[in-house]
């Protein structure tokens, strides 16, 4: 064993048994037809006491599995042995990377500590496993959010959601916790975006901006990062409005402009693309751009899936189609697991999880898709389980798809 997998070994080994591990995120598949893409391993609370919950990730599932301490350190080294090229570790005071060659050579370097002393512990709170109990042991009756409610937040009190004295009113606690839900959607794949220098993101669509200005609230007050952010949208009030509260609150790194998605180009690489409810083929036009840009992650709530309902022909599935809300509902679903498909053809580890939907639309899917670093070219097995699901519906590629196939980035 080499001396860097000696000093790895003693680090997974240190942070567990001291319990400062807050997130492991393991990656790069050894094999490339390997079911399990990625494991984020990330300590949760049990009645039991502390475990570490593992959640393994295929391209359409995700399994969770809770090991002991003193189990945990070994079960990580196992699973780099024997499946994973690629090792993040993100402890209370500091961030590692490893990465393992295919002569099993290992390579270990630190990185100076991304998450500032003032933001609450990572501990996996989102997706409780049953007897989960909250983990801030003096509130076991109340949830430890991100952002919490009873301490003033300025971009909150800025759009009306909090009072000065940092009180969420209670007709806008829904919007709070939407709000608080997707920050830990963002925090979770921070360890996917680059660990030094600012973070580019670009929201498209952006509307009102609660979770633009959220993103930049984490990124900054929460993980203290720097970071150059750009809401997009095509109305002229609402960008005029964001660019007002921006302002009045002296955010650095934000900015608000006016603009059509299919015209929108950066200015440097974007790190994290964002579409929360573009209407329709907004979204897909949201995501052509993140992929030709190759952004690293890929985060959309998608909306009015309307496409697909148009052209899926009666005899397919008259159990269905009879009924025209039906008929809806599966195009939707149809649509958004047709779009998590291309972006798995195409490089990315695509996952669809639950949101909370807002008070406009009962939408409430999210697709995560994160980069695979070893991507390289089309992946065959994924484009041709997409294309069997089309002929199963008898449609042609759908707008993603098809404009990724016009310009050359999946075969005609």
């Amino acid at each position: 064993m080499s001396d860097s997998s000696v000093q790895l070994r003693q680090i997974l080994n240190d942070c567990v048994a001291q319990q400062t591990l807050r997130h492991i995120v393991l990656s790069r598949p050894r094999e490339s037809g390997q079911d399990i893409r990625r494991v984020d391993v990330r300590p949760v609370k049990l009645k039991a006491g502390v475990r570490f919950q593992f959640a393994s990730q295929t391209a359409t599932q995700e399994f969770h599995r809770n090991e002991e301490l003193s189990s945990t350190a070994e079960a990580i080294w196992k699973l780099i042995a024997s499946d994973f090229r690629d090792l993040r570790i993100v402890t209370t005071t500091e961030t590692w990377e490893a990465r393992f060659s295919r002569r099993n050579e290992c390579s270990l370097r630190r990185i100076n500590a991304t998450v500032d002393s003032r933001s609450p512990p990572a501990l996996q709170q989102e997706q409780p496993v049953a007897g989960a109990v909250d983990l801030n042991l003096s509130h076991n009756r109340q949830r430890a959010y991100l952002i919490p409610d009873g301490t003033p937040c300025p971009f909150l009190i800025r759009t009306g959601i909090m009072s000065a004295n940092g009180q969420v009113y209670s007709k806008h606690f829904h919007k709070f916790r939407q709000i608080n839900r997707y920050v830990e959607f963002i925090r979770d794949i921070v360890p996917d975006l680059p660990a030094t220098g600012p973070i580019h993101v670009v929201d498209f669509g952006c509307g009102k901006s609660y979770l633009t200005f959220a993103t930049h609230y984490l990124l900054t007050q929460c993980l203290g990062r720097q970071c150059e952010i750009v809401g997009l949208d095509q109305r002229a009030d609402v960008v005029a409005t964001c660019r007002s509260i921006s302002e009045d609150l002296k955010l650095t790194g934000l900015r608000f402009e006016r603009g059509r998605i299919s015209e929108y180009e950066p200015e440097s690489p974007v790190h994290l693309s964002i579409s929360l409810h573009a209407c329709n083929t907004a979204t897909d036009d949201a995501v052509f751009k993140a992929i030709q840009w190759e952004t690293p992650v890929i985060m959309a709530v998608p909306c009015c899936q309307h496409e697909l309902a148009s052209v899926l022909a009666p005899e397919v599935s008259p159990v269905l189609t009879a009924s025209g809300i039906l008929k809806e509902r599966f195009a939707s679903l149809a649509t958004d697991a047709m779009r998590a498909a291309v972006l798995r053809a195409i490089g990315y580890d695509a996952t669809i999880m639950e949101f909370i939907e807002t008070e406009h639309t009962p939408k409430n899917l999210l697709i995560r898709a994160i980069r695979r670093r070893n991507a390289t070219g089309v992946q065959e097995n994924d484009l041709r389980q997409l294309e069997e699901f089309r002929q199963e519906l008898k449609i042609s590629p759908l707008r993603l798809e098809r404009r990724l196939r016009e310009n050359g980035m999946l075969p005609q």
